[in-house]
């Protein structure tokens, strides 16, 4: 008999090798094609289900609707503020230390200062009574009918409200600057602040209750239609 030979962990010469399929490492550079379309696959759908819900306020949860309402509108903001609950059911004249506050319209006109109220209302122009419907929908809730205080040129850049509550607006004081003639009719140009009481950010999110910011508007009258052409900051 042979003697055995210890294993010594190697192969003798000419041991046949057998045969079989090799797989071919995948490239980089197909490894980042196919995850990029990947990504762009996922962005695509996740853009056409935001298209879609956004498009149909109806379809969307009351988590989405109220954030909408928080970033939907003509006073969108980057700051953060901390805002009161949404109580659509509000019925603002019910709430005592609201009622107490300056509700009134003050008008300046150069020095002058007056009070603007249902007795003396018809003595001033088309635009000091465009301002009480302006406060009167925004207090009232009524955003259809606000929306339709602007021109068409404001919304071009600018998107309606689908959405408000009840605001309780006080300390109001709109400043005229100028009324000039234009080709379009006439231009008036006015400072506009308020406050918010208790503001839950459904109107304005660019205040925090009780704050305010001076707005610049721009109505336009053209014959016996006046709209907001503009409304920006000062910077």
């Amino acid at each position: 008999m042979e003697e055995a030979i210890p294993f010594d962990g190697t192969m003798p010469a000419g041991t046949p090798i057998p045969k079989g399929e090799k797989k071919k490492p995948q490239s980089k550079k197909r490894k980042k094609i196919i995850f990029i379309c990947i990504l762009l696959a996922m962005c695509l759908f996740g853009a056409g289900g935001w298209y879609v819900l956004y498009g149909n306020p109806d379809i969307l949860p009351n988590a989405f609707q109220e954030i909408r309402q928080h970033v939907a509108g003509m006073y969108g903001s980057q700051e953060s503020y901390i805002y009161y609950p949404i109580d659509y059911d509000l019925e603002i004249t019910t709430v005592r230390e609201y009622m107490e506050l300056d509700r009134d319209i003050h008008y300046k006109d150069g020095p002058e200062t007056v009070m603007i109220t249902d007795a003396n209302l018809e003595f001033y122009g088309p635009d000091v009574q465009f301002f009480r419907r302006y406060f009167d929908y925004a207090i009232s809730g009524d955003y259809e009918a606000y929306n339709q205080l602007f021109t068409d040129h404001y919304y071009e850049s600018n998107e309606p409200y689908y959405s408000f509550t009840q605001q309780m607006i006080y300390d109001i004081v709109i400043e005229k600057l100028s009324a000039t003639e234009s080709t379009k009719g006439v231009l008036y140009a006015y400072n506009v602040t308020y406050k918010i009481y208790r503001n839950n950010g459904t109107f304005r999110n660019d205040i925090g209750s009780d704050g305010a910011k001076t707005l610049y508007f721009e109505l336009l009258q053209s014959g016996d239609s006046i709209l907001i052409d503009r409304i920006t900051y000062y910077t």
